[in-house]
């Protein structure tokens, strides 16, 4: 009999388990990911920025060069 008794034990904490377990996956899929996805889409754009700065500077720097000059007076 003390073996069945053990076992239920075992049995009622391997259910609570589960159920914790699917509370805890509830809890990401619904609050968690909408965190994650918000925070991706600001980095995307924050790198969007980022890159059109540099080629923006690339540009101004190449612009400014004396080369470039001497290249459009040779236009």
């Amino acid at each position: 009999m003390e073996v069945k008794v053990k076992e239920m034990k075992d049995n009622n904490e391997l259910t609570l388990e589960v159920e914790l377990i699917k509370k805890d996956i509830y809890d990401i899929k619904s609050n968690h990911l909408t965190h994650i996805e918000k925070d991706l889409r600001d980095v995307k754009r924050e790198v969007f920025k980022f890159k059109y700065i540099a080629w923006t500077a690339i540009v101004i720097f190449v612009l400014a060069t004396d080369k470039f000059t001497e290249i459009i007076k040779l236009m």
